[in-house]
């Protein structure tokens, strides 16, 4: 806590400012001054709490500078000090906000027990203001986010809470930028440097919030197509200076900005805002986006390309990994955001050509996050095992009599079938045929059955709205409790946590 001493009898400020041991009471600096203007010079840098000032001084006088000193600040405890028990000076004193009186000549115990009661009193109040900031940015953080989810829609309402909580007054028209960290959560410190860096480049109509771990910037525009524009481009300055402090720590962020809406709009400006943030899904990481009024995306469809189709007919490695690139960049040029649906496309191209060369697919190594590079990294990697195998399993050299048992395999894989019926349709007796068979294939026929169906099972649990207990029977299983069994053993996964996967629920 800091004392001011302002008298010009220097006897009596040094006598006081060298006479009592201040560290005892709680104050830690103390600073004499031997007029009011030389003390109000100084008083932004010094930050007094308690000051002691007399009446009667050249240049400015005690009430003039206690005047100024409430002008500066409200919560300041200023002690005059008077050779005279003059009483109209003491009511004027008292009603510019003075806390107290003393006589010359000062008592020391009543000076030091006067300034005792004025630093409790410091704190008691600091600690309730310190309570109530903490209630006010609690309740500014509730209030932003009823406005950011559409909770409050009166235009009337909005501007008020604007005005009262965040200093936005009249804020008819507004532009959001939403930012967040790539690649998930990150520490509080992190926030709070984020929020250091943009305080001194933010103008006097934006402002900064936080809802659902992400930084929010609120700015003021008029309903103009070119101040709008001026706006975010200010914006993205803003996250371009976020982005590279980030990027000193290894920390990458990216940065979606709406266009003008509205006050009422505010939450569809935010939606607008988080919306061109997802299309950091194709963008990559630490990547911008600005929304153009009126921007109005239609939904696309993503089907498997024509090439790739092709590719896999052909078992042409090279011809399918083009069609990949290509399917990139098209996703890419339409904007899509939607990682679902580009996942559920290449989870239809991995088990296609898992079927096609009979092979196992591993669906369930698909990464449950990332970016659209990081889906197609995965698709050809899959492709170029799942091809490898293939081609390894080809060099084998399958029999005539194996080659023939496969084909009639895929294509009665549907209903009850036996080894035994395999096995007469080949020519051969069920004994000789199962052990063929698990030489030249490596597994037993009924092994290689449950895969070719679980793999089938696959491919309508991920391309299809088809009821699990009718794929089931589909592919060959009358038990829906067994093949549910069936199904996790050789996958890892139940058929209902597959489809509470792909459609965002359980079947």
């Amino acid at each position: 806590m800091n004392l001011m001493i302002v008298d010009d009898d220097i006897q009596i400020r040094e006598g006081i400012q060298y006479g009592i041991d201040w560290d005892t009471i709680g104050i830690s600096r103390v600073k004499s001054y031997g007029d009011g203007v030389e003390a109000l010079e100084d008083y932004d840098s010094f930050g007094p709490q308690i000051i002691l000032a007399d009446i009667r001084m050249p240049a400015m006088d005690g009430l003039e500078f206690l005047r100024q000193v409430k002008m500066r600040s409200r919560e300041v405890k200023v002690i005059l000090i008077s050779a005279y028990s003059d009483f109209e000076y003491c009511q004027k004193a008292v009603e510019l906000g003075a806390s107290g009186y003393e006589l010359k000549p000062l008592k020391v115990r009543n000076l030091i027990q006067k300034i005792q009661e004025m630093a409790k009193q410091v704190r008691t109040e600091a600690q309730g203001k310190e309570a109530y900031e903490r209630y006010v940015a609690s309740y500014r953080e509730k209030v932003a986010g009823e406005l950011l989810s559409g909770k409050i829609t009166d235009r009337n309402v909005i501007l008020e809470l604007l005005d009262k909580y965040f200093g936005l007054e009249n804020a008819r028209n507004m532009v959001c930028m939403v930012m967040e960290w790539d690649g998930g959560d990150r520490e509080d410190q992190d926030a709070g440097n984020i929020k250091e860096i943009l305080r001194p480049h933010l103008r006097e109509d934006q402002i900064q919030l936080e809802c659902e771990g992400r930084f929010i910037i609120l700015a003021k525009t008029e309903d103009s197509v070119m101040y709008t524009l001026e706006i975010q481009n200010h914006l993205k300055t803003l996250w371009y200076r976020a982005k590279q402090r980030a990027a000193q720590k290894g920390l990458s962020l990216s940065a979606g900005v709406s266009g003008m809406v509205t006050a009422e709009k505010i939450s569809t400006g935010y939606d607008t805002a988080v919306k061109s943030l997802s299309c950091r899904f194709f963008k990559g990481p630490g990547s911008f986006k600005m929304s153009v009024q009126g921007d109005r995306k239609q939904e696309v469809r993503l089907d498997l390309p024509p090439e790739y189709e092709e590719g896999l007919k052909n078992h042409d490695l090279d011809r399918m990994l083009k069609a990949i690139d290509g399917f990139g960049l098209e996703a890419a040029e339409k904007e899509i955001t939607d990682q679902e649906q580009v996942k559920q496309v290449m989870l239809s191209g991995i088990v296609r050509l898992a079927w096609e060369m009979g092979q196992n697919a591993e669906i369930t190594q698909v990464r449950e996050t990332g970016y659209l590079s990081d889906f197609l990294e995965f698709w050809k990697e899959q492709c170029r095992r799942i091809m490898k195998a293939g081609q390894e399993s080809s060099n084998r050299g399958y029999s005539a009599n194996i080659r023939k048992a496969l084909a009639y395999i895929h294509q009665s894989y549907d209903r009850d079938l036996l080894a035994e019926e395999v096995a007469a349709h080949i020519g051969k007796s069920p004994n000789y045929f199962s052990s063929i068979f698990r030489a030249e294939v490596g597994m037993t026929f009924r092994e290689y059955l449950n895969r070719y169906r679980i793999e089938r099972a696959t491919e309508l649990i991920t391309g299809s709205d088809m009821m699990i207990y009718e794929i089931a029977e589909k592919v060959g299983y009358s038990d829906y409790t067994y093949f549910s069994q069936v199904y996790k053993k050789l996958t890892g996964l139940s058929p209902t946590t597959l489809r509470g996967r792909e459609k965002g629920g359980i079947s």
